[in-house]
Formats: structure tokens, C-alpha cells, sequence
């Protein structure tokens, strides 16, 4: 079975907070740091709303959340300059660029081992038809449309930690017809209760070897041993 992992995009000056910290914590955590900002604020807005709950009665933004690759319908709208970045402040600094961005890494086995509280979905949480939630480790390889993701041709391979990449196509098209709701597909969310601890991560991946070597230097001063790698093909 190929080696599953979780992706969450965050801005790549917000890590050095993290790594101070060693945790980031989740919207509606009393500690939620103070960071840039790579969103839709009426998304997030909504998310925060009641009538998005997981199964168990909590909100979404009570949990971190991440997608089951690199490449995603978010990432490509960022690389086409539609989704601001923010200042801790709030300030709107511009169309974000994804080149500026970080991925933390993470195997969802470890999430569900730390005894924190997971869910998993087969499409993205605040999409219009309510997303299929599933909570058991052992579900994840059938809840999952894998298939879309695993399709040739691949990008994003990132042979440092097994993993073989994704599917670089995930627009939708009439025909085969499992590629007719491929891009909801692809967007499914992986979520954990309240924080990520930095010490969960596999690896942090940046796109630029000066982005990589400055993130270095944070993780060295953290003590922690995150292996930190540059690799393009996880980006547009």
C-alpha cells in the first residue's frame, strides 16, 4: 500500500513561531498563535460557524486540518494569485505567493496514536453537500478516493520520507465518469483535535533551497530533528 500522508500549506515566516512554540494550535484554541494569513476569510468564517460540526458535536475550527496531498484546487488558486495574504494584524498584504509557502508533513498514523481526537472526510468539509466523515484508522484506504489520487501522471514525489507523489491532473471532466466529481474528491480533509505538535512532523518542505536553509536555522535553534527539504515539484 503506498505511503498515505498529510499536507497543510502555512506561510513560511509563520514557522518560526511554531517551532518556538512546538505546537500550532488550532483557530479555536485559547493559544492560537498570532500568524500570516493564506486564506479566504469567508471561508474560514464559515467554517467557524455552528451548522459545520464533525459527528462528535465539535466545530471544525476546534481542529487542524490538512489535505491527503500537495497538490490541491487551494494550492493552484494561490499560485494564480487569488487568495491574500494577511498579517498577524489583519493587514491584506497582496495575493499571496505559493512559492512562499511551506508544507508540514505528517502521518496520519501518528495523529491517531497521540490519542487526540481524528476525523477524516471523503470530500472538503465546507462544501455545499455535506462531506461522509470517518473516524477509524483501519476506514482511511476505503473512505478515501484514493484511485484519483493515485493515477498516473505523478508529481510531487518526495523520495526522503516514501512518498510517491500524486496524480498531477484534478479537474473535473464527463469522461471516465469516477472524474466527474474529482476536484471535491481530491479537496477531502484529514483533521486533528485542538494542535500539531512540530514533534509529529516527518518533514517540512519548502520550494527554494534559501527558504529551506533559513527554516534550518529555526529548526536547529528549536532542538528539534525535523528533516527540512527543498523540493519544487511539490508546487506549481
Amino acid at each position: 500500500m503506498p505511503n498515505r500522508l498529510l499536507f497543510r500549506m502555512t506561510y513560511y515566516l509563520n514557522l518560526q513561531v511554531y517551532l518556538e512554540d512546538k505546537y500550532l494550535f488550532a483557530k479555536n484554541h485559547p493559544n492560537v498563535q498570532e500568524c500570516y494569513r493564506v486564506s479566504y476569510e469567508e471561508i474560514v468564517a464559515r467554517r467557524g460557524q455552528m451548522q459545520f460540526t464533525t459527528p462528535c458535536g465539535s466545530n471544525l475550527n476546534d481542529f487542524v486540518p490538512f489535505y491527503f496531498s500537495p497538490i490541491t484546487k487551494m494550492a493552484y488558486s494561490i499560485y494564480a494569485g487569488n487568495v491574500p495574504l494577511r498579517s498577524p494584524d489583519g493587514e491584506n498584504l497582496g495575493p499571496a505567493n505559493l512559492d512562499d509557502l511551506a508544507y508540514l508533513v505528517v502521518s496520519p498514523n501518528t495523529l491517531f496514536y497521540s490519542g487526540r481526537k481524528c476525523w477524516y472526510t471523503d470530500i472538503a468539509c465546507n462544501s455545499a453537500i455535506p462531506p461522509n466523515y470517518e473516524d477509524r484508522l483501519d476506514g482511511l484506504e476505503q473512505h478515501v478516493s484514493w484511485q484519483l489520487f493515485d493515477e498516473m501522471p505523478r508529481k510531487a514525489l518526495v523520495p526522503e520520507i516514501g512518498y510517491e507523489g500524486v496524480c498531477r491532473w484534478q479537474h473535473d471532466r464527463d469522461e471516465p465518469v469516477q472524474h466527474q466529481q474529482r476536484s471535491k474528491k481530491r479537496m477531502a480533509e484529514f483533521m486533528v483535535r485542538d494542535y500539531l505538535s512540530m514533534l509529529e512532523l516527518e518533514c517540512i518542505i519548502l520550494k527554494s533551497e534559501a527558504h529551506r536553509q533559513l527554516v534550518a536555522t529555526w529548526v536547529n535553534d528549536s532542538g528539534m530533528n525535523i528533516p527540512v527539504l527543498a523540493n519544487s515539484g511539490c508546487y506549481f
